[in-house]
């Protein structure tokens, strides 16, 4: 049972930094995460919505870590986590710009 509820709670911060890339440019970060979309175009199906809430609070400078604050609760007792993860977003980002660079030179030649 320990197991699922870690595992499920890092796919949830996963899940949240990604979210954070959509939103990156707003100033106010307090941005619930709780649906789950089959692609990520405006008008996508919802395949599933999360039963935890899970909001992003802070991203850093880099780009890459992202605070997040994670509640969830079983029956009568509540649990909230308010803690930084790593997703390297901003670097995965970098170099996909670089390989599109590069393609693009080659096609150029």
């Amino acid at each position: 049972m320990k197991k699922w509820i870690t595992v499920s709670l890092l796919l949830l911060v996963f899940l949240a930094g990604l979210a954070a890339l959509a939103t990156a440019s707003e100033d106010n970060l307090n941005i619930p995460v709780k649906k789950l979309y089959s692609a990520p175009l405006d008008g996508s199906n919802q395949i599933y919505e999360i039963p935890v809430e899970v909001v992003l609070l802070d991203i850093s400078e880099d780009g890459n870590w992202y605070k997040v604050k994670i509640s969830y609760g079983v029956g009568p007792f509540s649990y909230t986590f308010v803690g930084w993860t790593h997703i390297p977003v901003s670097d995965i980002r970098s170099q996909r710009q670089e390989e599109a660079s590069e393609v693009a030179t080659l096609l150029k030649e």
